[in-house]
């Protein structure tokens, strides 16, 4: 497995991309050996090794561009066109499935992804890029790292409540439907 000592300073996001490459790296090639000899989970082999893979090369590619504040303006609305998709595998639901498939192994990349979570510089690099949070959420819901570690609380919205409107009694009738009614019971 991979281990990497964590420094006291911020990490340089470079330097994370990379951990995280490794990590999933690693967690596919488990994957693929480990699931060959589980008839079951043998048609999850391909589908969660793309999606291991895309998810460090799109982490990579969020981390080395540089942060953007994006604002919107009102303006022409950019219509998408909806292609047609090939039916995809639909992978395991559950918090932790694949450290329940996998067992002490993937308990152990689940580790040091929530040490490579941990470390100084990835708070700062999550705030300024959101992007990340789409990424890591799937991951860590395969391997169970807890949500503390990869969402931040969302502030508090207060909540106005109107005041209260006076009742003067007055209620609409019910309607009555007049083109149904009941069977009639039949006994004896």
């Amino acid at each position: 497995m991979f281990a990497t000592p964590l420094p006291s300073q911020d990490v340089a996001a470079p330097e994370l991309a990379r951990r995280f490459g490794v990590i999933m790296a690693g967690l596919a090639g488990l994957i693929a050996a480990r699931m060959l000899r589980m008839p079951a989970y043998a048609g999850l082999i391909v589908t969660l090794w793309h999606r291991l893979q895309r998810a460090a090369r799109r982490f990579e590619r969020v981390v080395s561009r540089p942060a953007v504040v994006v604002t919107r303006e009102a303006g022409p609305v950019a219509v998408r066109v909806a292609r047609e998709r090939k039916p995809q595998v639909r992978l395991p639901q559950g918090h932790g499935w694949l450290v329940r498939v996998l067992g002490w192994e993937a308990a152990g990349y689940m580790s040091q992804l929530e040490a490579l979570l941990a470390t100084p510089g990835m708070d700062g690099l999550r705030a300024s890029r959101p992007a990340l949070g789409r990424i890591l959420r799937p991951v860590c819901r395969m391997l169970g790292v807890g949500a503390k570690v990869v969402r931040k609380a969302r502030p508090r919205v207060k909540v106005v409540v109107a005041p209260a409107v006076v009742d003067d009694g007055w209620r609409p009738k019910p309607m009555r439907a007049t083109w149904w009614r009941p069977p009639r019971e039949k006994f004896g």
